[in-house]
Formats: C-alpha cells, sequence, structure tokens
C-alpha cells in the first residue's frame, strides 16, 4: 500500500472519528478530548524531542511525560477553576523546575551545554504541551462542539485541498517557500480558498454558530486560521530540515509522525480562540 493511499484512509478514518468523540463524549468538560490531548502531547514531545537529539547530536533530555501535566492543567482549569490561569501556571512551574535541574544536569559537561538543555526543553513545554491546551480553552464558549467541528473543518480542509491542488495544478508554482520546497502556490491559495467556503457554510447553516459569528467573521476567522495553520506547517518542516528528517516519526500510516498530522492545529489553535475571544463570542 502507497503513502497517497495510507494518507487518504487516514483522512478518510481520522476525522470523523474525532468528531464522533466531541459530539459524543463532551461530559465532564470534554474529558475525554482532554485525555486524547495528553496522549497526544506526550507522543508529540517524544518526536520533538527525537528531532532536537538528531539536530544537535544529544541523547536523553527531559522526561516527555511531564508535558501531560499542561493539558491535565487545562481540563482542571475549565472544570474546576475556570478563573484560575492553571495552565499557565503549570507552565511557570515546570519552565523553573527544569531550571533548577539543570544546576545537577549541567555537572556532567560543567554547564558547557545548559542553554541548549533548557531551550530545547522549554520548546518543548511549549510545543506542543501549551499550544494544544488552546483547543481545549475552545470548551469553555457555548456551543463547543460546534466551534471544535469548525476548527478542525478549518484545518482538515485546508489541510486536504493544500494537497488536492497542489498535485493537480501546482506542478510549476513550487518552491515559494524554502524550508518545504515541494509545496506550491495553488496548493496554498487553494487550500485557504477551501477552508473559507467550508467554514462560512458550515457556520451559515449551524444555528447555533450564525447566531455567534456574523458572515465577515466567519470568513476573517477561517481566513486568519488557515493562514497560520499553514504556517505551523512551515515551523515543524524548519524543525525537521534541522535534524535532516523527513518525517517527525512513523506512527501515523502516509503522513508520518504525529507532529505531521498536528503542526497546523497547534500554531493555528491560539488564533482561532483569540479570534473567537475578540469577536464577543461567549
Amino acid at each position: 500500500m502507497n503513502s497517497t493511499i495510507k494518507r487518504v484512509l487516514t483522512t478518510i478514518i481520522a476525522p470523523p472519528l474525532l468528531f464522533a468523540l466531541i459530539f459524543f463524549l463532551p461530559h465532564a468538560s470534554y474529558a475525554a478530548l482532554s485525555v486524547l490531548a495528553i496522549l497526544v502531547t506526550i507522543g508529540g514531545a517524544y518526536e520533538l524531542r527525537n528531532l532536537s537529539n538528531s539536530a544537535h547530536g544529544t541523547t536523553g533530555g527531559m522526561p516527555v511525560v511531564i508535558t501531560a501535566f499542561l493539558p491535565l492543567a487545562q481540563w482542571v482549569q475549565n472544570h474546576w477553576l475556570p478563573d484560575v490561569e492553571v495552565t499557565f501556571f503549570m507552565f511557570t512551574i515546570l519552565s523553573l523546575a527544569l531550571c533548577v535541574m539543570e544546576l545537577s544536569k549541567g555537572r556532567d559537561d560543567a554547564y558547557a551545554a545548559s542553554i541548549l538543555r533548557l531551550a530545547n526543553g522549554i520548546l518543548i513545554l511549549f510545543y506542543p504541551g501549551l499550544l494544544i491546551t488552546f483547543i481545549q480553552r475552545i470548551t469553555v464558549f457555548q456551543a463547543p462542539g460546534a466551534l471544535l467541528v469548525l476548527f478542525f473543518l478549518i484545518i482538515f480542509s485546508n489541510d486536504i485541498f493544500a494537497y488536492v491542488f497542489g498535485v493537480w495544478l501546482g506542478k510549476n508554482n513550487r518552491g515559494w517557500a524554502s524550508v518545504s520546497p515541494n509545496k506550491s502556490i495553488a496548493g496554498l491559495v487553494g487550500g485557504i480558498l477551501s477552508a473559507v467556503v467550508l467554514g462560512g457554510l458550515f457556520v451559515f447553516f449551524v444555528p447555533a454558530l450564525s447566531a455567534a459569528l456574523s458572515l465577515p467573521k466567519a470568513i476573517i476567522l477561517s481566513v486568519l486560521t488557515a493562514v497560520v495553520a499553514n504556517i505551523g506547517d512551515l515551523i515543524e518542516s524548519a524543525f525537521k530540515r534541522s535534524a535532516k528528517m523527513k518525517d517527525s516519526g512513523t506512527l501515523i500510516p502516509g503522513r508520518g509522525g504525529l507532529l505531521d498530522s498536528i503542526d497546523s492545529m497547534l500554531v493555528a489553535a491560539p488564533v482561532f480562540y483569540l479570534l473567537l475571544t475578540g469577536f464577543g463570542v461567549q
């Protein structure tokens, strides 16, 4: 089975399963979604640590399991302490803990690589640890299920149609992004426009969303989320180029690793959340 078929099968299977989890398991402030976020965070942190080790020729590093405290903290904040920024306190505490741990770890090399180790550790806490919590934050709005589906619809449609338009019309307009030379202008534009059309239609036909978002706001939300999703994809491409690796891992058939599948949504989630807040969505 070639990679294209695997990619298509993954695309057909994964989104419906995710949407089913959102609609059928909203209990306890979307605890099931938070469990998924915890597992994905640990897997993504493991892959990013491997990329970092490959890039710098090192081994070991921060125990990736501690990144799970960030989505766990966000669930606690959503469910029990909505007025307390539990997640950012946790991020600060974990970052300081890494600094303290370095006082011991750094003795092995007379602190020659302390800044590098700390930079890598805090990056892993931030990406994917902190960024993924903005997806969980979407659940605090009214009609959270519809908003979550809208977010993932924009991300998935941008990704799918960027691939389709890139294969169809992108042969002669590739190379606009040096970090990812195979990406084409046709894929970029086609993905964004498709995300805007599908996002706008979804808002228009879902009463809970059309009551909260006017069509111009829905278009702005879709455009900016899709644009930033593409930037997220390029950021991860930079990580992989630094490590001289084609994929971040092998877990997802036809796509590579977890980070290869969630890079767009990690960077787009804060923008989506902040735009909802700025548009006055309650």
